[in-house]
C-alpha cells in the first residue's frame, strides 16, 4: 500500500529537511510524512491493517494520529525460538525509535528556540537514518524470506507432484483446495472444489467394513474436527466400475492454534489387495497340499520358531505343535538315535539346516512317544534362502518308516525262510528271467543235472532240455510267461552232465512286482527217473505176460490135439506095454499143459490187475 499524507501540523521548514532525502530517492519507500512512512513499512514488513480515523482531540495541530494493528507470529510456522525473539527485539526497536520521533516532532513543533530546533532534527535526521538503514535491512530480510517461501512452496509443489499417492488439501469447509497430479489422474477428472458430498457421489467410496461412508466417515471431516487419521482402508469406484482399494491418511492443519484445513492422502493399494488375496489363496492351497502330504512336514523360521506344521507332524508326534515354539525345545528328550541315546538339540537336522545351511538328508532318528512307544523316523531337512545366501528359516520333511521297518524285518525274516527252503529242499528249485536263463539253481536241482551252481548260472534252460523235447519246452515256457499254465504241471526229459537222459516233473509259477511285471520264473523240478524207469519196467513186464499168454494159448492148442492122437494110438497098440508107457507120458504131458493153462489164468489176472490200477 502507498501511503500519502502530510500531517498538517509540520512547518514547511521543517517539512522540507525530514522529506528531502524520501522525495530524491536516497531512501526505499515512498510516501510523504515520516509517521506515515514509518506505518507503511511496518505494514509492508509485519502485515496487518492500519486505521486513520482517530486523532490527538486536544492538540489537532498535530497531525493524525494513527492506529497500528500487526499480524502475531505463529510458533507453528516452523520459526525458531531465536527468530522470534529477533523479531520481537526488532519490534521493540521500532516502537522506541517511533516513539522518540515522535517526542522529537512534538518538541520540534513547540520549541521556539533555533539552537533547540536544530538538535531535535538532527536527532530526527539520525533517527530516520537509523529507521531507513532498519528498513533496508528488513527489506532484505523481507525479500530473503519471501524468496524462501516461494523456494519451499515451489518444493512442497515439487514433492506434491512427485509422489504417487493421491494428495488432497482442504479448507477449512471442507472443500478440496489442491490435488496433485496422481490425484486428478486416480479420479479421473479435477477434484479442486469438490467437497465431501460430491466426492462421495462420484467415487461410491465405502468404509472398511463394507458400508456406504457418509460425510462424517471421510477422513477429510475427521481432520478438521482436530483428529488424525492413520491407514483407513475405503474402497472407491471408478468411472469403469471397477473397485479400488485405498489406505486412507489425514492430518489438520492449524494457525494460531485453530484448524485452517486439512491433508489427506490416499494410498491405492488395489494391487497389494489383490497380491495378499493371491497370496492368501495360495498359501490356503500350500496348507491343504501339505496337510495331504503322507509325510510330516516342519517348517520354521530363522531363529528355529515353529511356522508351519502339517497334520502328519502332529501325528508322528503324538500331541500338538504349537506354532511360534522353539523347536530344538520342543523335541528335547524326544529324539534318539538308532542306538536310543538322546540327541543334542543342535544335532537335529532342522536345527542344522537354519543354523548352518546344511543339507540333512536320509538320517534315520527315533521318536519316543509318550507311554514309550517308538517310532522310527526318517528324517531330511534344508535351509530356506533368499538370493542373497540370507537362511530365512529350514523346512523339514520326516517319515514314518516304523511299518517300513517292520516290513523289512519280515522281509528278511521271510527271505530267511525262503533261503533255508530253498537250500534245503528236496526238489530242484530254479529262478529263470524272463529270457529263459538261470539265475539261481538250489542244491537238489544242481544233484538233478550234476551241473554245480556257477556252471549252470546265465545259460538257458533251452540248453539242457533233451532234443526231442526241445520244441514243447519252448512253447510251455512262453506260455507261462503269458499267464496260461500257473498250475500247470510238465513232464519232460533233460540231458544231465554225465550224458546220461533224466526225467523231471516241472512245476512253474510267475514271481511280480508291485505294478503286475514279471520279475522271474520260479521253477520247481521233480527228479522222476526211478519212476519213469519202473514205469519202462512195467511196460515191459506187462508187454511180456501178454506175449506169454499168447505163447500159452498157442502151446495150448498145438499140444493137446496131438496128445488126443497119441492116445488114441496107444488103444489100439498090440503091446500094451508100449502102449501103457505112452498113456503114461500123454497124462504127465497133459498135467503139465493145465499147469500152463492155470499160468495163463493167473497172467490174466495179473495184467487185469495193472490195467484196473493204471500201472501200465
Amino acid at each position: 500500500m502507498t501511503v500519502a499524507g502530510s500531517g498538517p501540523g509540520v512547518p514547511d521548514e521543517n517539512r522540507e529537511l525530514i522529506l528531502c532525502r524520501f522525495e530524491r530517492r536516497q531512501e526505499e519507500g515512498s510516501g510523504k510524512g515520516p509517521g506515515l512512512y514509518i506505518t507503511k513499512t511496518l505494514i509492508e514488513r509485519y502485515g496487518g491493517r492500519i486505521r486513520a480515523e482517530d486523532r490527538v482531540s486536544s492538540r489537532p495541530e498535530e497531525g493524525a494520529t494513527f492506529r497500528l494493528t500487526l499480524q502475531k507470529s505463529d510458533c507453528t510456522d516452523g520459526g525458531t525460538q531465536e527468530s522470534r525473539r529477533a523479531d520481537r527485539m526488532i519490534d521493540t526497536t521500532l516502537d522506541y525509535r517511533i516513539e522518540q520521533i515522535h517526542r522529537d516532532l512534538r518538541n520540534l513543533f513547540l520549541s521556539t528556540d533555533t539552537a533547540a530546533r536544530h538538535e531535535v532534527l538532527s536527532r530526527l535526521t539520525a533517527g530516520i537514518d537509523e529507521l531507513a538503514l532498519m528498513n533496508r535491512k528488513q527489506a532484505k530480510e523481507n525479500r530473503e524470506l519471501r524468496m524462501k517461501g516461494e523456494r519451499i512452496e515451489r518444493e512442497r509443489d515439487a514433492v506434491l507432484e512427485a509422489v504417487i499417492q493421491r494428495v488432497l488439501i482442504y479448507d477449512n469447509e471442507g472443500r478440496i483446495i489442491q490435488a496433485n497430479w496422481a490425484a486428478i489422474e486416480g479420479f479421473e477428472q479435477n477434484p479442486i472444489g469438490m467437497t465431501g458430498e460430491e466426492l462421495i457421489r462420484r467415487t461410491g467410496l465405502r468404509t472398511g467394513d463394507g458400508r456406504a461412508a457418509s460425510v462424517e466417515d471421510l477422513p477429510s471431516t475427521r481432520a478438521l474436527q482436530g483428529e488424525k487419521v492413520v491407514a483407513e482402508r475405503m474402497d472407491a469406484v471408478d468411472r469403469a466400475g471397477e473397485r479400488h482399494n485405498i489406505l486412507a491418511s489425514a492430518s489438520p492443519l492449524t494457525h494460531d492454534g485453530q484448524t485452517s484445513g486439512a491433508v489427506v492422502v490416499w494410498q491405492e493399494i488395489t494391487g497389494q489387495v489383490r497380491t495378499i488375496r493371491m497370496l492368501e489363496e495360495e498359501k490356503a492351497r500350500l496348507r491343504v497340499i501339505i496337510d495331504s502330504a503322507p509325510e510330516a512336514i516342519l517348517v520354521v523360521d530363522a531363529q528355529a520358531r515353529i511356522r508351519l506344521a502339517n497334520r502328519a507332524a502332529e501325528e508322528i508326534h503324538a500331541r500338538p505343535i504349537p506354532e511360534g515354539e522353539d523347536y530344538a525345545a520342543y523335541c528335547a528328550m524326544m529324539v534318539c538315535d538308532t542306538d536310543g541315546n538322546p540327541c543334542k538339540p543342535d544335532d537335529l537336522p532342522l536345527a542344522r539346516a537354519v543354523k548352518h545351511g546344511e543339507a540333512v538328508t536320509a538320517r534315520e532318528r527315533t521318536i519316543i512317544l509318550p507311554g514309550g512307544r517308538r517310532r522310527e523316523i526318517l528324517m531330511n531337512a534344508a535351509p530356506i534362502m533368499n538370493d542373497s545366501g540370507e537362511i530365512l528359516g529350514a523346512v523339514g520333511v520326516f517319515q514314518d518308516i516304523t511299518g517300513r521297518e517292520e516290513a523289512e524285518r519280515a522281509l528278511r525274516d521271510s527271505e530267511e525262510r525262503f533261503r533255508g527252503v530253498f537250500e534245503r529242499a528236496g526238489i530242484g528249485i530254479a529262478l529263470v528271467d524272463t529270457t529263459g536263463k538261470f539265475l539261481r539253481v538250489n542244491p537238489a536241482f544242481q544233484r538233478f543235472l550234476g551241473y554245480p551252481a556257477h556252471e549252470m548260472q546265465g545259460q538257458n534252460i533251452g540248453d539242457f532240455v533233451h532234443p526231442e523235447d526241445l520244441d514243447s519246452a519252448s512253447l510251455h515256457f512262453q506260455e507261462t510267461l503269458a499267464g496260461k499254465h500257473d498250475e500247470d504241471h510238465l513232464e519232460k526229459r533233460y540231458i544231465g552232465k554225465d550224458g546220461r537222459t533224466v526225467w523231471g516233473r516241472l512245476a512253474t509259477t510267475l514271481l511280480r512286482d508291485s505294478q503286475g511285471r514279471i520279475r522271474f520264473v520260479i521253477g520247481m523240478i521233480e527228479d522222476i527217473t526211478g519212476r519213469k524207469e519202473n514205469e519202462a519196467l512195467r511196460k515191459r513186464a506187462f508187454e511180456q505176460i501178454e506175449h506169454n499168454m499168447e505163447q500159452f494159448a498157442i502151446l495150448g492148442d498145438h499140444v493137446r490135439h496131438p496128445l488126443q492122437v497119441l492116445l488114441a494110438r496107444a488103444d489100439l497098440m498090440e503091446d500094451k506095454e508100449t502102449a501103457e508107457k505112452i498113456r503114461e507120458q500123454v497124462l504127465r504131458i497133459n498135467a503139465r499143459v493145465r499147469q500152463l493153462d492155470r499160468g495163463w489164468i493167473e497172467s490174466r489176472e495179473i495184467r487185469e490187475f495193472l490195467r484196473r490200477n493204471e500201472l501200465v
